[in-house]
């Protein structure tokens, strides 16, 4: 009976998955995920900001957009790191939400780990106030949830923002690279540092970040609560 109760938590699990991944796809370009996409713009020039600290740089300017733009201008540091960590970080930091919800003892720390360098990162860099009040607010999001972690409604709402910042790795390749739609971008700015024609990273990350959605279909197939 266990078993089988486990099974269709399993499926209902995958089923949500599904259902989240053709909203993304289906209304990407629209208000309903527009607050999911301000937020991993967000962590996508955290993920900037920290690999350039972490390598020994520094950050001239900080800021993203209510029109979704980003920019971490930094100086000194590892630039293949610091070029590669937006991709990267909001794969990783997508990844890592969505594991919260399946590892209780873990996932509490993570979240407010998070939410600790999202608060301190913005509030430190930001310069424009409205945007450092919607930091702080997801930063608080993240931290009361990381408290309510049973319950269900804040497990589905942390994969939904999991999910989506997976997801988001390949809309921002597809743009920055298949469409041509930015001039300059991660991918651009690595290929001439690495000496690898764009196509092939856009091609690469497009794989890397095809393989987390895999990982978080079979963990939410395969995993159980702890």
């Amino acid at each position: 009976m266990v078993r089988s109760q486990n099974k269709s938590q399993n499926i209902a699990e995958l089923v949500f998955l599904s259902f989240v991944l053709i909203i993304n796809f289906l209304f990407w370009d629209t208000y309903l995920v527009y607050p999911i996409k301000l937020f991993v713009v967000l962590i996508h020039e955290i993920s900037h900001a920290i690999s350039a600290i972490l390598s020994g740089g520094k950050i001239i300017s900080f800021n993203i957009g209510f029109d979704l733009s980003g920019k971490c201008e930094t100086e000194n540091g590892n630039n293949i790191l610091i070029a590669a960590s937006g991709y990267l970080g909001s794969l990783l930091f997508g990844l890592l939400i969505f594991y919260s919800t399946y590892n209780k003892k873990i996932g509490k720390w993570l979240l407010i780990f998070i939410a600790f360098l999202i608060l301190i990162t913005s509030v430190s860099l930001m310069q424009n106030f409205s945007l450092i009040l919607l930091a702080v607010l997801f930063s608080v999001l993240l931290f009361i949830s990381a408290f309510f972690l049973q319950i269900r409604i804040d497990s589905y709402i942390l994969k939904l923002f999991g999910m989506s910042s997976c997801i988001y790795v390949l809309f921002d390749i597809k743009d920055d690279v298949l469409s041509a739609n930015s001039a300059l971008s991660d991918a651009s700015i690595l290929s001439d540092l690495i000496n690898v024609p764009t196509i092939v990273i856009g091609l690469i990350w497009l794989i890397i970040s095809l393989a987390g959605i895999f990982f978080i279909m079979k963990l939410s197939y395969i995993k159980k609560t702890k």
